[in-house]
């Protein structure tokens, strides 16, 4: 009884849908592409990056920089910390 349960609530939870990925995954997967790729960040990596939510954002900073991709740019707390979507005078900044 008990293993027929389980078998049933295996089975219901192997047909569900993939996790939903997040802006965050999506650039992670493109920066690890690239950085195996040898290639750098596009030009518009922090338009991409301020459309995220400010805590994607921050996680997104330290895995660039982690990564060596990030190494001379300089982000701005109040950048880092800034509502996704809303430009500012330190947006383009490079």
């Amino acid at each position: 009884m008990i293993v027929s349960a389980l078998l049933t609530v295996a089975l219901a939870t192997s047909d569900a849908e993939p996790p939903v990925t997040t802006g965050l995954d999506a650039f992670t997967r493109d920066a690890s592409a690239r950085l195996l790729e040898g290639r750098g960040l596009p030009a518009d990596y922090r338009r991409q990056l301020l459309t995220m939510s400010p805590t994607d954002r921050l996680q997104a900073i330290i895995f660039l920089r982690r990564s060596g991709l990030l190494s001379g740019d300089i982000w701005l707390l109040e950048d880092v910390l800034r509502p996704s979507g809303i430009s500012g005078p330190n947006e383009i900044a490079e």
